[in-house]
C-alpha cells in the first residue's frame, strides 16, 4: 500500500524486520503492497494476471499496486522514472509481493491460524493516519483516506489480517537466536577464507569513436535509452497554508475564570507538603536501634548504614500521599511534627518505618485575583486549541464534500499559491532558482503519493500548529527534454556506448585466451593498447563490507568465483569492463578454528537461518496453494507502464 499505510504497521513490522525477515516477509508485508481478499474471479482468465489458490490478482489491481510501489520508491529516489523502475524489476517484485501475501494468508488459514474481527478493529483504531487533530480515531479521516487512495475498507482489513498472520506464523518460525557450534564452524571457516587474484580494467572511453553519427542515429539511440534521459514526472501544485493565527479565539470572560476557580477550589486552597528521610527495617528491634541513633544526633543515612540498610527520601508529599505510603494515623502524626522530629518506629506493610521531617513547605491559598492570570492563560490556550481544531475540521469537511481548492481558499480568506512543475524533491527543473520553504516538505511528499489531478487534500506541516490545503493542478509525465537541448549529452553517451562494445569484446577475448592456457598478464598485453595494468586484488572474506562500507563489485565477483576461473564484469554507465582471474583460495579446516571464533559467529547466524526458514516457508505456501501466471497480460502491462503501448481501458 502507499507510504502512509506502511507507516501504520511500523510497530509490528519492526518486530519482523528485527528478525531479519527482509527477504521474504519484508517484501510481502513490510512494503504493504499485499493483495486483498476482494473477489477478482476464481481463475486466471482474460483480466487476471495470476491465480493464487482460491484468489486472483486482476490486471488493474497489479497496475495500481505497481503505481503505489513506484510512488514509494520515488520518495527514496526522487529522480526515478517509471521506465527505470520497471527495468529494475519493480513490476516483478510488486507481483511477487501480491502473490506472497495471498499465498501466505491461505497457507496460515490452512494450518489453523486465525484472528477476530475485534483484533482487526483495534489495529485500525490505533493507526496514526486515522487520528484527527485531537489524537482520537476519526471516522471522517478514515473514509477520506480510503477514498483518496482508491482502496476499500475490505482491502485495508485484508492487509491487516495478513500482517497478523505474519506475526502469528512467520515470526515464531524465523526466531532462531543462535545455531549449534557444529553448524557454525563451516561458516566460520568461510569467513576466514583468503582469496587472491588478478584484474584489469578496459575503459570504454579509450575506444569511443570521435565522429558524429548524425541525428538519425542519435534519435534512435535516444528512443532505445529513453528512461536514461527522461526527466521524472513533475507536478504543479496549488496550495494555501494556514496556522493558529487564522482561527479567531474568543476572549476569556471573568465568569469563565470564576467558574474554573470555584470548580477547582482544592487546587487553589492553602496546602502543605513535607519531605521525610526514612528507612524501612525488617524488625522492630533494628528500627528501635536506628531511631535511637538518630535521636542521639546521627544522620538517618549513617544510622541506616550502620544497620546494613539504606535511607531514602519520600520526596515532597501531601498528607494524603504520605498516608498512602504509611497509614492515616502515622501520616497525621507526621504532619503534626516539627522539622527535625523523629517519627516511629511505625509498622507498615513493608516493615518498620523510622522517619525524620527534613523540610516543610507551605503554600498559601490563592484568592480569585491571585489565580486569575494562571486560569486566564490556560483558558486562552484551550480556546486557541479548540479554534484551530474547529477551523481544521471545517476545511476537512469542505474537502470531503468535494469543494474546489479555490472555493475553500476564497471562503476562508486563505492566500492561494502555485508552484511550477516540481519533482518529489521540490526542485523545479525548468526554474533552477525556485525553492519551496522547507516546512512544505510533508505536503510535497503527500502530493506525490498517488493523488489524482484536481483532488483537494490536507497536509499537516507542524503537528497541531500549521497545515496546508492543496490540489494537484497538473501532472507532467516523465519524458526526455527536447532533442536539441540534450544532443551534446546524447552524442557523448553514444560514443561511450560504442566504446563499451569494443571494451566488452576485448574482455571476452582475454577470457578466451586465459581459458585456452595463456597466462593472464600475457593475455591482457595481447589484447592491445589502451588497457589498464594488471592489478593484484583479494583479501579476507570477513573484511568485505566491514564498517558498513560498500563492497567493490570486482571483490564481490572474486569471492563468488571458482578457483582457477576467469570472469568479465561490466562497469555501469558505459564506463568499461573488467576481467578478473582467481588464482588462490586459502580456507582453514573447520575443525582447526578456535572455539571462540565459532561461538562468535553462531549468534549472528541465527537470524540468517531464520530468514532462510521463512523463505522456505513462503515457497511451501506458494506450492501448497498453487500459483498460475498469465504471462501475456504481465508482458502487456510491462509495455503499458514503459510507454511502449497505449494504456488499456
Amino acid at each position: 500500500m502507499i507510504t502512509a499505510i506502511r507507516s501504520l504497521f511500523s510497530s509490528t513490522i519492526g518486530k519482523i524486520l528485527a528478525l531479519a525477515f527482509v527477504v521474504v516477509v519484508g517484501l510481502a508485508f513490510a512494503l504493504g503492497d499485499i493483495g486483498s481478499n476482494s473477489p477478482f474471479g476464481s481463475g486466471v482468465g482474460d483480466t487476471n494476471v495470476a491465480k493464487v489458490g482460491d484468489e486472483a490478482i486482476g490486471f488493474a489491481q497489479l497496475r495500481d499496486a505497481v503505481q503505489r510501489s513506484f510512488d514509494q520508491a520515488r520518495q527514496q529516489q526522487p529522480g526515478l522514472t517509471k521506465e527505470a523502475f520497471i527495468e529494475a524489476g519493480g513490476l516483478k517484485q510488486t507481483l511477487d509481493q501480491l502473490i506472497d501475501g495471498l499465498a501466505f494468508s491461505q497457507y496460515a488459514e490452512e494450518l489453523g491460524f486465525g484472528f477476530s474481527k475485534r483484533l482487526v478493529d483495534a489495529r485500525i483504531a490505533d493507526l496514526p493516519v486515522f487520528k484527527g487533530v485531537s489524537g482520537n480515531f476519526d471516522k471522517t479521516l478514515f473514509d477520506t483516506f480510503l477514498r483518496q487512495n482508491g482502496i476499500s475498507e475490505a482491502e485495508l482489513r485484508s492487509e491487516i489480517q495478513q500482517q497478523i498472520f505474519a506475526e502469528q506464523l512467520a515470526m515464531p518460525v524465523g526466531s532462531v537466536p543462535r545455531v549449534a557450534p557444529a553448524m557454525a564452524a563451516p561458516y566460520a571457516a568461510l569467513l576466514l577464507e583468503k582469496r587472491q587474484g588478478q584484474a584489469t580494467f578496459i575503459p570504454a572511453s579509450s575506444f569511443a569513436p570521435a565522429g558524429d553519427p548524425g541525428d538519425a542515429v542519435l534519435q534512435k539511440y535516444l528512443a532505445q535509452n529513453r528512461s536514461r534521459f527522461s526527466i521524472p514526472e513533475r507536478r504543479v501544485l496549488q496550495y494555501a497554508v494556514f496556522d493558529r493565527s487564522i482561527a479567531p479565539v474568543a476572549a476569556v470572560t471573568d465568569k469563565e475564570i470564576a467558574d474554573i476557580y470555584k470548580a477547582n477550589a482544592a487546587r487553589f486552597a492553602a496546602s502543605e507538603t513535607r519531605r521525610f528521610a526514612q528507612v524501612i527495617a525488617p524488625d522492630q528491634a533494628t528500627a528501635n536501634g536506628i531511631a535511637a541513633k538518630v535521636r542521639s544526633g546521627a544522620s538517618m543515612a549513617a544510622a541506616a548504614q550502620a544497620a546494613g540498610l539504606t535511607a531514602g527520601s519520600s520526596g515532597d508529599v501531601t498528607l494524603s500521599a504520605y498516608s498512602g505510603q504509611t497509614n492515616a494515623a502515622a501520616a497525621k502524626a507526621a504532619f503534626a511534627a516539627k522539622r527535625g522530629d523523629i517519627l516511629g518506629p511505625i509498622q507498615t506493610g513493608l516493615g518498620w518505618s523510622v522517619a525524620q521531617v527534613e523540610a516543610i513547605t507551605t503554600t498559601p491559598a490563592k484568592t480569585l485575583a491571585d489565580a486569575t492570570p494562571e486560569i486566564r492563560e490556560q483558558l486562552t490556550l484551550n480556546k486557541a486549541n479548540e479554534a484551530i481544531i474547529n477551523f481544521y475540521n471545517s476545511v476537512q469537511d469542505a474537502v470531503n464534500s468535494g469543494a474546489a481548492l479555490e472555493e475553500i481558499a476564497t471562503d476562508r480568506k486563505l492566500k492561494l499559491l502555485e508552484t511550477p512543475a516540481i519533482l518529489p524533491s521540490g526542485r523545479a527543473p525548468a526554474q533552477p532558482a525556485f525553492a519551496l520553504p522547507a516546512e512544505l516538505a510533508p505536503m510535497i511528499s503527500q502530493a506525490f503519493q498517488g493523488s489524482d489531478e484536481g483532488e483537494t487534500h490536507l497536509a499537516t506541516l507542524v503537528e497541531n500548529e500549521k497545515f496546508a490545503v492543496y490540489a494537484i493542478k497538473s501532472v507532467v509525465d516523465a519524458a526526455p527534454p527536447p532533442y536539441a537541448q540534450i544532443r551534446a549529452d546524447l552524442l557523448g553517451d553514444w560514443r561511450l556506448a560504442q566504446g563499451q562494445k569494443v571494451a566488452r569484446d576485448k574482455a571476452r577475448a582475454i577470457v578466451k585466451a586465459v581459458e585456452g592456457g595463456q597466462k593472464f598478464p600475457d593475455a591482457v598485453r595481447a589484447a592491445g593498447p589502451n588497457i589498464g595494468n594488471v592489478q593484484t586484488i583479494g583479501g579476507l572474506r570477513a573484511e568485505l563490507g566491514a564498517g558498513g562500507q560498500r563492497v567493490p563489485p570486482e571483490l564481490a565477483l572474486l569471492f563468488s568465483m571458482a578457483q582457477g576461473s576467469v570472469k568479465t564484469l561490466e562497469i555501469p554507465g558505459n564506463r568499461g569492463w573488467m576481467v578478473i582471474s582467481l588464482a588462490q583460495v586459502d580456507r582453514p579446516a573447520a575443525k582447526d578454528i578456535e572455539p571462540a571464533r565459532v561461538a562468535a559467529i553462531a549468534g549472528p547466524l541465527g537470524p540468517a537461518f531464520g530468514n532462510e526458514l521463512v523463505a522456505q516457508m513462503m515457497q511451501e505456501a506458494r506450492k501448497r496453494v498453487g500459483v498460475t501466471l498469465n504471462q501475456t497480460l504481465i508482458d502487456q502491462l510491462t509495455k503499458e507502464l514503459t510507454g511502449a503501448v497505449p494504456v488499456a481501458e
